[in-house]
């Protein structure tokens, strides 16, 4: 598969499943737009690695809960190479809490970022892609649009009432923006993501890895890389039929529904 000449734009992309995904975009020729919310710095770090092999990219900050922000970041993005082929909406935030407990700042911020960001970015993503050339005479490359969801959006999880309704409205709005840009060859698509290894997870429960590799049928925890291998296939031109989808990448854990006892502690103390 070549991106060659495609244009991406990744948002949350300066560590873990996002830096992965900017890499793997990268590694297949694509020039990326590595966003960042308040780390500069591990995103220049994630540019550099591009950088070394041989790709393109930038990193550029916004606050993609805010309208003005996710259109600025797709105008920079224009200004920068010309175009905008993939949009990969992963910016997000988890906030764990008891439903009664649960206070209205950590819901506006859940909701704020995770689905009214998402919306909004792809609103702008979209309205670039529709009115773009196409990038050769014999292109029906469209544009790629993938959300970032979870399996909380398909299974109710302890703690993440806020969190996982946002999930479950992405994985909504991912059939109805597919309806509403497929006649402009724009696939739309969400990632269910499961139980991932990283910095987070580790701080709350050093031994993450361990207790999900006990419960989940492919008996090991995931990684920011099976997340990206899957975007890589949403966004390839072999895909172009495949749209309104949740690909669950998260190791059986849906089907089988099993929690960590230590999982089940976590999101009862946040």
């Amino acid at each position: 598969m070549s991106l060659t000449g495609r244009v991406a734009v990744v948002t949350g992309a300066s560590k873990e499943i996002g830096a992965a995904m900017a890499l793997a975009l990268a590694h297949e020729g694509a020039s990326v737009v590595v966003h960042y919310a308040s780390d500069p710095q591990q995103a220049e770090q994630v540019v550099a690695h591009i950088h070394d092999l041989g790709g393109h990219a930038i990193a550029a900050g916004a606050d993609c809960s805010r309208i003005s922000d996710n259109q600025s970041l797709v105008n920079r993005t224009v200004k920068e190479y010309g175009r905008l082929d993939i949009f990969v909406a992963n910016a997000g935030i988890t906030r764990f809490g008891r439903f009664l407990e649960y206070t209205e700042e950590a819901f506006d911020a859940v909701i704020g970022l995770n689905f009214k960001g998402s919306f909004f970015g792809a609103q702008a993503a979209a309205r670039q892609m529709v009115h773009q050339p196409a990038l050769h005479v014999d292109d029906r490359y469209g544009g790629r649009i993938v959300f970032s969801s979870s399996v909380a959006g398909v299974a109710g999880v302890t703690g993440l009432a806020a969190y996982g309704s946002t999930k479950a409205a992405i994985n909504h709005m991912t059939k109805v923006l597919a309806i509403e840009l497929g006649p402009h060859g724009i696939t739309v698509n969400a990632l269910g993501i499961g139980s991932t290894v990283n910095a987070r997870n580790l701080s709350d429960d050093p031994g993450y890895a361990e207790h999900w590799a006990e419960v989940l049928p492919v008996r090991r925890a995931l990684t920011p890389e099976d997340a990206a291998a899957a975007l890589m296939y949403l966004v390839s031109p072999g895909a172009s039929a495949v749209t309104g989808a949740t690909l669950m990448v998260d190791g059986g854990q849906y089907v089988q529904c099993r929690v960590p006892a230590a999982e089940e502690q976590r999101s009862l103390v946040h």
